[in-house]
């Protein structure tokens, strides 16, 4: 399964762990893209890795994982840039006050 990795590998790519992987396939943030049915492991693909450091710079931008989850289920592209504007304005914002 060259195409696949394991979770342990996916959360060392991700710099995650692998309960931090279980989370989000329990909240449907980021499904793994296989699961063996015989010994239930999880396995990720490259695109599930990108997801997964997409959604820590999202984090980054001090949004919550509702809001992650919300952001990534968008088909409008135009939705995400007008959603990141608008977390970045806000996180200007507070940086401003914290500043102040």
């Amino acid at each position: 399964m060259e195409n696949f990795f394991s979770i342990s590998e996916a959360a060392k790519m991700a710099n995650m762990t692998s309960e931090t992987l279980r989370h989000y396939d329990r909240i449907g943030l980021v499904k793994a893209s296989r699961r063996d049915e015989a010994s239930k492991y999880r396995y990720y693909t490259k695109e599930d890795i990108v997801r997964l450091h997409t959604i820590r710079a999202l984090q980054q931008m001090d949004l919550s994982l509702h809001e992650i989850k919300c952001i990534l289920e968008y088909d409008d592209l135009q939705m995400v840039v007008d959603f990141l504007k608008k977390a970045e304005k806000t996180a200007d914002e507070k940086n401003c006050r914290v500043a102040i």
